[in-house]
């Protein structure tokens, strides 16, 4: 593959596999102390990946959650919150300001704090209750995000009696790694040829749904826009047909995350208009992947595979544009 570090990728994937010890101990220390709730609290990539998890939980479970974005969060005043609120946090860089902001505020109010952090030893540590730490930049980061979360979520469903088979599941997840590798190769070629096609395409619609509309939501503005400069729109599936497909011409560029959970059939309502119209669909499918787990666990991860194989067209995207992921002009740059 171009540009990518196996050994490199299989040490992120690992790491944070390795954490499931720590994952268990404290997800068991939580819930035997009792909690009213769980808030997820990120700001642009951390939110989007919470999205997820706030779906696992509402459709499968009765645990009370919220997806918040950081700085919302502080100047709204959210009713549910309190001292007996879970709040989960994920940062790569550790020193986010609205990361920071939160996390010390939700500390200060008595609530207990989990984090995962890419940066052992940086600010956002000093305010965990519970840390999780394990390497990652950010061609990789949602994994460890993943890898750390998505446990975390599915042992509290467990302890709430809403996940029977968790051992089932995170068994089979520790086998992901070469399943992962194997789901970049299998996504290579396409993705090396969607972005020769579309190096000059200066508008794209991102279009996800269920367990993969934070992916839709984030590759739409973290990588397309933030990292590579390019117009771009996420759409939930539900949505699009109320407003967005005014938008749709014979030349659109639709990029459609399709999964594996109930959501699919409003995936299909989309990919049926949009072949009536224009001729540039591209389609990421989970269900194209192998993996190692049982057909009942795949939604779960459906987010982490479509991370791990749009990556591909990102890598291919900076190359024949010329455009390093890493360039920003204005994202910690400047004071705003």
């Amino acid at each position: 593959m171009f540009n990518f570090d196996v050994p490199r990728y299989e040490k992120v994937v690992n790491d944070a596999l390795a954490l499931r010890p720590q994952i268990e101990a404290a997800a068991d220390e939580i819930c035997k102390a009792g909690y009213s709730n769980i808030f997820f609290i990120g700001c642009g990539g951390t939110y989007a990946h919470s999205l997820p998890l706030k779906y696992m939980l509402d459709t499968q479970s009765n645990i009370e959650s919220y997806s918040m974005i950081a700085s919302e969060f502080m100047v709204m005043g959210h009713k549910k919150f309190t001292k007996n609120s879970i709040c989960v946090f994920s940062t790569r860089s550790g020193n986010t300001k609205e990361i920071i902001q939160a996390a010390k505020f939700c500390k200060d109010t008595g609530a207990r704090v989990v984090m995962y952090v890419s940066n052992a030893g940086t600010p956002a540590c000093q305010y965990a209750d519970y840390l999780f730490h394990s390497f990652a930049e950010d061609d990789c980061l949602a994994e460890a995000i993943y890898l750390t979360n998505i446990p975390f979520v599915a042992r509290m469903m467990y302890n709430a009696g809403a996940f029977e088979k968790y051992s089932n599941f995170a068994d089979q997840l520790a086998q992901i790694t070469p399943y992962l590798i194997k789901a970049k190769e299998s996504y290579e070629d396409k993705s090396k040829a969607m972005a020769e096609k579309h190096k000059d395409t200066d508008y794209h619609m991102v279009i996800g749904s269920g367990y993969l509309w934070g992916e839709a939501y984030d590759y739409a503005m973290c990588i397309l826009e933030e990292m590579q400069w390019i117009k771009t729109k996420s759409i939930h599936a539900a949505e699009f047909f109320h407003g967005t497909l005014e938008l749709v011409e014979e030349d659109t560029s639709l990029i459609l995350f399709y999964g594996e959970d109930e959501t699919r059939p409003l995936m299909d309502r989309v990919l049926n208009f949009a072949k009536k119209i224009t001729k540039e669909i591209n389609i990421f499918d989970t269900k194209d992947i192998e993996l190692p787990l049982d057909q009942e666990f795949r939604k779960f991860v459906s987010p982490l595979i479509v991370y791990t194989i749009t990556e591909r067209l990102s890598c291919h995207l900076e190359h024949v544009r010329n455009h390093p992921l890493t360039t920003r002009r204005y994202y910690r740059q400047m004071e705003y």
